[in-house]
């Protein structure tokens, strides 16, 4: 059974590297290290093994997630959304996450999250 737990920053910053990637930062904006020293960390662990991790910060009233990565045998977006609803309950307003991943949005949408926003660009 996979679990989320609190981690320290060195234990998951390898995995959270591997999240990098011009799909999840088509603009190269963001430094995963940044992230993760600005952030909480927190580590998905099944059967004893670090599977997946994820960073959450506050923004106000909004608990936000700014960088997840994992592969497990367990749903992650079940279990992530659970653990952020009850981390979040009673202190946040409203938890949020940016993707450019639709199935992503369509099972986070079977748990409560709509689309918010859009980004409109134009490459000169």
């Amino acid at each position: 059974m996979a679990a989320v737990a609190q981690a320290l920053a060195d234990e998951v910053r390898a995995l959270l590297r591997t999240a990098a990637s011009p799909k999840t930062d088509p603009d190269g904006r963001h430094s995963v290290d940044a992230l993760i020293d600005a952030g909480q960390c927190w580590k998905i662990v099944e059967e004893g093994v670090i599977t997946g991790a994820l960073v959450t910060e506050a923004c106000g009233d909004e608990l936000w997630v700014s960088v997840a990565v994992g592969r497990a045998q367990t749903d992650l977006v079940d279990l992530m959304a659970d653990h952020l609803r009850d981390h979040a309950d009673g202190r946040f307003r409203a938890i949020g996450f940016q993707t450019a991943r639709r199935g992503l949005v369509k099972k986070a949408e079977k748990h409560g999250y709509r689309v918010a926003a859009y980004i409109v660009r134009k490459t000169l």
